[in-house]
Parts: C-alpha cells; sequence; structure tokens
C-alpha cells in the first residue's frame, strides 16, 4: 500500500471537515490542525482557501465522473440502455455517499467561486456528453435530451438522498426509465 502524501492527506482531511462542518465552517485553521501541521505548511501546498476548495472538487469531480463513466462504457447486452440504466440508478448510492461535499461544492460555486463554477460547468458537459455518445449506440433517436434527463435524475436523487426522509426505489425508478424509453 502506498503511504499517502501530505497533500494528499490535507485534502482527504479538508474534505472530511467540509462534509462534516460545511465550506463556510472549515477554516484553513481547523485543517491544519486536523491534519498535525502549522498553518505554515498548510500554506506551503495552498496559497488560499479557494486553492484548497478546487482541489478537493477535481478530486471530488474525478470520483464522480469515474463512476458514471464506468456506468456506461463497455455495456453489451440485447438491451443496452436498460443495462446503462440500471447500472446508472444503482451506483447513485455509491455517489450518495459524497452527496454532502457535492451539495457543498456545487453551493459554493453557484454562491461566487466563478473558478469552481467553471470546473463543475465542463465536468457536467463531458458527464452529459458521454451519456448522450453511449446512449446513441443504443440506437435511441433523442439521445441529447435522455442525456440530461439522466443527469437531472442524478442530481435530483442525490439530493433526496442527503434528506433521508423515505428509502430511494432505485430499481422501480430504473424500471419505469426502461420502459418508457423512447
Amino acid at each position: 500500500m502506498k503511504p499517502i502524501g501530505m497533500k494528499e492527506n490535507i485534502l482527504l482531511t479538508a474534505t472530511e471537515l467540509i462534509t462534516k462542518n460545511g465550506i463556510k465552517n472549515t477554516s484553513l485553521a481547523d485543517i491544519a490542525k486536523a491534519v498535525d501541521i502549522s498553518k505554515g505548511t498548510l500554506y506551503y501546498h495552498y496559497s488560499s482557501k479557494d486553492d484548497l476548495i478546487c482541489d478537493i472538487a477535481n478530486m471530488h469531480l474525478e470520483i464522480i465522473t469515474n463512476t458514471v463513466l464506468d456506468c456506461v462504457q463497455g455495456v453489451e447486452s440485447k438491451n443496452p440502455k436498460d443495462q446503462m440504466i440500471n447500472l446508472i440508478l444503482k451506483n447513485i448510492s455509491s455517489i450518495e455517499d459524497r452527496g454532502r461535499v457535492h451539495m457543498y461544492i456545487l453551493c459554493e460555486a453557484i454562491t461566487g467561486n466563478d473558478t469552481l463554477k467553471e470546473q463543475i460547468k465542463i465536468k457536467y458537459v463531458e458527464w452529459r456528453e458521454t451519456l448522450k455518445n453511449e446512449i446513441l449506440k443504443s440506437g435511441t433517436k433523442d439521445s441529447e435530451s435522455l442525456s440530461f434527463l439522466l443527469v437531472s435524475i442524478v442530481d435530483g436523487l442525490v439530493v433526496q438522498g442527503l434528506f433521508k426522509t423515505e428509502k430511494i426505489p432505485f430499481e422501480n425508478i430504473a424500471n419505469f426509465l426502461v420502459n418508457h424509453w423512447c
């Protein structure tokens, strides 16, 4: 097992703190204390909180991107669209585990962090285009609209999962989408 470096340790610790307390309620001093380093050492790796947030977002978005790509690439069956939708909805639960940090990052981007907003916009286009291209392979005519719908469904279900008010019937949702796929 490869030992983690200082920068990776800072990222992982900062992500845990932000997931627990939110971006606004997590200071660089909190992060330095949790990592057991001086603020100077933290500043050596990150010149600002925004730089650290952007790296956390990159790490987070890469995890979600890989999850989405794993769901749609290499789907081979008699019913590729069925398999793709089932995989996407099945894997939302692994994305849902990162839901809090995802929502904090989105809120930070929406409320004024323009660098972060641009990063997220690029990733969303990448996810949607990947879905669209995979959906096209299944012979569906309106793959662009369906790709937008699937990204929206994923985001919406992650938000609902954060509230934990009721158990989300992922399998039923997948079956509904498959049965009503135009």
